[in-house]
């Protein structure tokens, strides 16, 4: 008989691994112990030497799926060991210095709690915290690790007889789950009205808020990672007064679904966008609405998508019962991060509801839903939170702890660590109070739990991004710094999670972005890797009348493309018609042309397009312009776009574009010069990455910023990159949007410091 002892890292705790390890022993009739560590998890076995090896072959093959094993390192070996122990065990969890292990992500509930839970026989019947090993609450519970119990927010639940002896038994599904509890120790529910008047507990909670719901009413319901504003989806004065209470005239609300079948009745899914809403990680799926669904039209005003999600906890399942569609939106004010504490709610959300839904499970660390658009047979991350965060990327090999700062919308921060880089959840705009406080609560989470002192720190190139200062203030004397450019960020973050370790063209196309020239950057054509980069070419530029003032009205952007583009009385009878600030229209075009900034956005060229062809001339969200503009293109075609060179330099001209937009103004509609914009995009789009790929011997061209969000577009790109024998690469595990840009950062890091 042989001892061998081997440390397992990867994500091993908290998904049901070390009682399949135990049962897996028993199978192989091997003795021995596991423990979770926080370097990892601790695995002994005795045993023959072929017993053993047929064990960790199974190991790696067999294990829980929402598990991953990244190493199995042999510790020691000792043949012919004297003392075996009697059993398998699992021993009491260690503490370590150096911490290794990986944190899952929050896990939509499993089929088999869901079959227990509507079994009448069962002692959880209708229990809205049922969960077992392979599912329910993980990363926003975690205090600390090792992953136990006692660092959990469950910690304040002792488990009754029942639970402890599941807990115990290794043929159990509940055995060492951490969450384990039922009705006679676990969390409780309650509704309360928005004095905070407890209304009805348990059961009764549940039907209350069912009655409420159903009349009208509009229920904050505590979740998993923070509170979601919950009402009746077919209802317009319901959805119409959730509008009027938050502000929020046209971001589109989210909904949540009885199942598949109740999916497929309001919306029209691919295979990829079924697949997308029936995994465990649950994110909400952008896809196209279908018409005569029933649905508010107030839900998405001027769109023709919805953002659509399963039930992902066992009370989300007991609401809609009864109840086929809702409003699920977060629960937030303006701006603001989700609301995530009871007192927090009471007091924030109070003007917004009828009713609470509430639970006195604590809420460790906020996390928003994940968001999946989905372009034909691909899918990509909009918003990358729960379901995925903490699950990190992986370096090639391990190197110094550095900690990015990312962007300042859409805000993450990344840190690497031990060969992991960790990208954490969506953290949203840093310029608003919540944002900020987030931002440090989730930076100090991080480094906390894993034990992580960062030695380095990588910033964007802007002088004042609140980002910087944030990490400044948590690593005030880092070893060294390093400034990344905001689009070079954008094309290392997409290699890297690519595994491309060798530069490409980069179709870098966003809103804005610090150029190292100290413009507004936007619309690039970019060759590099992490290492550094070349800038090839961009969009000619035009000017932001107004400054930040053209992000919100894009009415200016418009006023500037036709003025740009020889229009001048064009762009004179624009400025007469829009312009509130002054009767004399030609001193304010002139004025506000000359004093604006020069950008290459094409998130901005988007917005100028749809207020010029009468879609949106204000906005009241980031990207609503150029998404109604998406959401109206009908048929085909291609605006006259043009390619040139000009100072060595690759410049994608729109004027000619602009210019036939309004000669065909009035003789066709706005639907057919929308899908003609995309098309010339895309195909003027294409003709410069084949010349700039040309250039450099390549055939890799990498498609990363936020104006990628746009299905139309993308699919238009991705052909055309095909049918000039161009290889795309695209984000798959992270957002194209500025979530990734933090990434982008630490693998820049990475190559400087580390490789």
């Amino acid at each position: 008989m042989e001892k061998a002892r081997f440390l397992i890292g990867g994500v091993v705790q908290g998904v049901g691994f070390r009682p399949f390890c135990a049962r897996l022993a028993m199978e192989e009739k091997l003795k021995g112990s596991v423990r979770n560590t926080s370097s990892g998890v601790e695995l002994e076995l005795w045993g023959e030497r072929g017993q053993i090896d047929r064990y960790l072959r199974r190991l790696e093959r067999e294990c829980p799926t929402a598990a991953y094993i990244q190493s199995v390192i042999p510790l020691e070996r000792q043949d012919n060991a004297s003392s075996p122990p009697d059993s398998f065990e699992i021993l009491k969890s260690e503490g370590r210095a150096v911490r290794r292990v990986l944190i899952p992500p929050d896990i939509a509930t499993c089929e088999s709690c869901l079959k227990e839970m509507r079994d009448p026989a069962d002692r959880r019947y209708r229990y809205p915290f049922i969960n077992c090993t392979l599912c329910g609450p993980r990363f926003s519970i975690i205090r600390d690790l090792p992953y136990d119990r006692s660092n959990t927010t469950m910690s304040t639940f002792s488990m009754c007889e029942e639970c402890s002896a599941e807990y115990r038994d290794p043929t159990n599904r509940r055995y060492h789950a951490q969450p384990n509890a039922c009705l006679v120790c676990g969390p409780r529910l309650w509704a309360c009205d928005c004095r905070g008047i407890t209304l009805a507990e348990d059961e009764a909670a549940i039907q209350t808020a069912t009655k409420l719901i159903s009349r009208g009413s509009i229920v904050a319901v505590k979740g998993l990672g923070g509170f979601h504003l919950a009402c009746d989806a077919r209802s317009d004065d319901a959805v119409g007064e959730l509008r009027n209470r938050k502000r929020r005239s046209h971001r589109p609300f989210a909904i949540m679904v009885r199942d598949l079948e109740a999916a497929l009745k309001v919306a029209v899914l691919t295979e990829k966008g079924k697949d997308c809403l029936m995994s465990s990680r649950r994110p909400i799926v952008l896809c196209q609405a279908r018409s005569g669904s029933g649905l508010s039209p107030l839900l998405n005003p001027g769109l023709d998508s919805i953002g659509i999600m399963l039930p992902y906890t066992p009370l989300h399942h007991l609401l809609l019962e009864k109840l086929e569609v809702l409003v699920m939106t977060s629960a937030n004010l303006s701006e603001e991060p989700i609301v995530a504490d009871n007192e927090e709610a009471l007091g924030n959300l109070s003007s917004l509801v009828d009713a609470f839904l509430l639970h006195n499970r604590k809420i460790c660390m906020r996390i928003d839903d994940s968001v999946v658009s989905v372009a034909g047979s691909r899918a990509f991350y909009v918003r990358r939170s729960r379901g995925v965060v903490p699950q990190p990327l992986f370096l090639p090999k391990s190197g110094p702890s550095i900690l990015a700062s990312g962007g300042e919308m859409k805000a993450t921060f990344s840190i690497t660590h031990e060969g992991a880089l960790f990208q954490s959840q969506y953290l949203g705009d840093l310029k608003s109070i919540g944002g900020a406080t987030l931002y440090r609560e989730a930076l100090k989470h991080f480094l906390s739990l894993y034990s992580i002192h960062p030695e380095f720190l990588v910033h964007d190139l802007h002088p004042l991004y609140l980002s910087t200062r944030l990490c400044h203030e948590v690593l005030p004397n880092p070893t060294e710094t390093l400034a990344v450019q905001h689009h070079h960020a954008h094309l290392a973050a997409c290699l890297f999670e690519n595994g491309i370790d060798e530069p490409a063209v980069g179709l870098i196309l966003d809103g804005t972005g610090y150029g190292t020239d100290g413009g507004i950057w936007g619309g690039e054509i970019l060759w590099g890797d992490a290492s550094g980069f070349e800038r090839l070419g961009h969009l000619v530029p035009f000017t932001l009348p107004g400054g930040e003032k053209a992000i919100w009205e894009p009415w200016r952007c418009g006023m500037s493309l036709a003025y740009a583009s020889e229009l001048h009385e064009e762009a004179r009878e624009w400025a007469k018609r829009k312009s509130k600030l002054s009767p004399d229209f030609d001193r304010f075009l002139e004025v506000s042309i000359q004093a604006g900034v020069k950008t290459t956005s094409c998130g901005r060229l988007f917005d100028g397009v749809s207020a010029l062809l009468g879609f949106v001339e204000s906005v009241t969200f980031d990207g609503q312009a150029p998404m109604v503009l998406e959401a109206a293109a009908r048929g085909s075609g291609n605006l006259p776009f043009s390619v040139v060179e000009s100072d060595g330099k690759i410049l994608i001209d729109w004027r000619p574009a602009i210019r036939k937009l309004f000669a065909e103004r009035g003789r066709k509609s706005p639907a057919s010069i929308s899908a003609a914009f995309h098309g010339g995009l895309a195909r003027a789009l294409g003709e410069a990455a084949a010349l700039a790929a040309e250039r450099k011997g390549t055939r890799r061209v990498v498609l990363s910023g936020g104006v990628w969000q746009n299905r139309r577009l993308f699919s238009l790109m991705i052909a055309e990159a095909r049918r000039r024998g161009l290889i795309p690469v695209i984000h798959t595990l992270l957002s194209p949007n500025d979530e990734c840009v933090s990434v982008g950062q630490a693998v820049a890091g990475y190559w400087k410091w580390g490789k």
